[in-house]
């Protein structure tokens, strides 16, 4: 984690409070939370429907596997930017509103095999713009989260993921209601 960004360590603790995700892993560990998600994903929604759903979260177990899909793509557009940016430079980041992009793509109405497949696509892109925006001189400016790496961006992305893993374990093991 870089001394200049904060944000999740602070927001959520290291580690996170909820899902356990360690910020001060390294870049490598985290990286490898976003491999293993589309085969954790698919193993744990094996023999689900993915519109199972817990009383205190927002989304279905299939809608929180569309959104870690679409955020990984999201972030996979703007760390392939770092790419081609100018050394020394700081590329502005548009934070989007997650869930408006829920029901604007309509989560709920994604079968989870078309989730899953998605997810294993975004994940990989990411990985390949994550190995593309290596330079360590290029940042970019959130306005929510502030001044981001490339190791930043990684970690935030790894916590997102492990932390709707999380999400989806809750909702699989929550007792069920008719």
């Amino acid at each position: 984690m870089s001394a200049a960004n904060r944000f999740g360590p602070d927001t959520f603790g290291d580690p996170c409070r909820e899902c356990g995700f360690a910020w001060s892993d390294s870049e490598d560990a985290a990286a490898a939370v976003v491999a293993a998600a589309p085969d954790v994903f698919d193993a744990l929604l094996a023999g689900h429907s993915g519109t199972e759903r817990h009383p205190a979260l927002g989304w279905s177990a299939g809608a929180y596997v569309c959104h870690v899909a679409d955020n990984l793509r999201i972030w996979a557009e703007r760390l392939a930017a770092l790419a081609g940016a100018p050394p020394g430079g700081a590329l502005p980041v548009a934070p989007y509103d997650q869930d408006a992009l829920a029901r604007v793509r309509r989560y709920e109405e994604i079968a989870v095999a078309g989730a899953l497949w998605s997810l294993r696509r975004a994940a990989a892109d990411w990985h390949r713009a994550v190995a593309s925006a290596g330079r360590a001189d290029v940042t970019m400016v959130h306005p929510e989260r502030g001044v981001l790496g490339r190791s930043d961006v990684v970690r935030t992305n790894a916590h997102d993921t492990a932390h709707h893993v999380h999400d989806v374990r809750r909702i699989l093991s929550a007792p069920k209601t008719d």
